[in-house]
């Protein structure tokens, strides 16, 4: 049957057949495909017999990385999607060509315990490794678990408009924390492969301490040096938003506020998924839902992301 007109393909084959003077069941295979098809092209083309274009495939990316560098530095593999992705789709549907530098490898996470069958979580309970499937792989070490926390954001990245060469993991040279002194070299390192760039990482008074430790630096170049860092912002965290000096919710033009907000919902999955693998450099654990859960509903259902743009 024909989904959109009705007619069934068995009444089109005895159409054929009986244009050609035959039965049903000795109408030549030819003649029943060419009635067929011309039918197809008859209702393809409607009633003023104009085809009717193939929509495009694939259809046309709306991120196109062409414009001037934005370069947000990300203190763990998932805060770029929990607190700035206002700032990240905004600036990559308008054609920024937007960078995520991850500043640690994010193995201190208290999760890495929980998915070893140490500890209980809220949002699974406790793990029994050997019967879901991965027990040859624990206890997962740190280098394990930050890899398995890299896949996470290699995932989110593409919905959120990043293309994979902009992802700069920093394997060779992050830890599992930082320092404002090594927050400060890795800014300035990036600030000159991109000297035009506009630099975005959390706030400076954030409560976790890689992300203060960002900020921070970030804040004392700005302070030390405003003409070479001049373009430069702060991201607040959900909570902290509505009473951190100087923070505004982050604005997104109408026109691209429901494509900003699909981006993101799409880009969570990556931290919700349970697949586990075969060896340590597959598999991906749903890191960011056993930690974050909460904040990952909170990007779901749209809720505001807060920046600061003076220090």
């Amino acid at each position: 049957m024909d989904e959109e007109t009705g007619v069934s393909r068995r009444s089109v084959f005895r159409t054929a057949a009986a244009a050609v003077g035959l039965g049903a069941s000795a109408a030549p295979a030819a003649a029943l495909m060419s009635a067929a098809t011309s039918h197809q092209q008859a209702h393809d083309t409607g009633s003023a017999g104009t085809v009717h274009p193939a929509a495009s495939f694939p259809p046309a990316d709306p991120v196109s990385p062409t414009g001037r560098p934005f370069i947000w530095f990300e203190p763990h593999q998932d805060d770029g999607l929990l607190w700035a992705w206002k700032i990240l789709t905004h600036h990559a549907l308008t054609g920024r060509d937007v960078h995520v530098v991850l500043a640690t490898d994010g193995s201190a996470s208290r999760i890495r315990r929980v998915l070893n069958g140490e500890t209980s979580n809220r949002y699974w309970g406790r793990h029994y490794p050997d019967r879901e499937g991965y027990g040859h792989l624990t206890p997962m070490s740190p280098k394990a678990f930050a890899k398995a926390r890299d896949r996470e954001l290699k995932a989110a990245c593409g919905p959120l408009g990043i293309v994979p060469e902009n992802l700069h993991l920093e394997l060779d040279w992050r830890q599992p924390k930082i320092d404002v002194p090594r927050a400060r070299e890795l800014i300035t390192r990036y600030a000159d492969l991109y000297p035009d760039a506009g630099l975005c990482t959390m706030w400076w008074k954030d409560t976790d301490p890689c992300h203060s430790a960002l900020g921070t630096a970030l804040r004392q170049l700005h302070l030390d040096d405003p003409v070479r860092f001049r373009d430069c912002r702060w991201v607040v965290r959900r909570k902290q938003g509505p009473t951190a000096p100087g923070a505004v919710p982050y604005r997104i033009p109408p026109q691209l506020a429901a494509t900003a907000h699909q981006m993101a919902k799409n880009a969570s999955l990556a931290y919700s998924s349970w697949a586990p693998g075969r060896t340590e450099d597959d598999g991906m654990y749903a890191i960011g839902l056993h930690s974050v859960g909460s904040d990952l509903a909170a990007v779901r259902r749209g809720e505001p992301n807060w920046i600061v743009d003076k220090a």
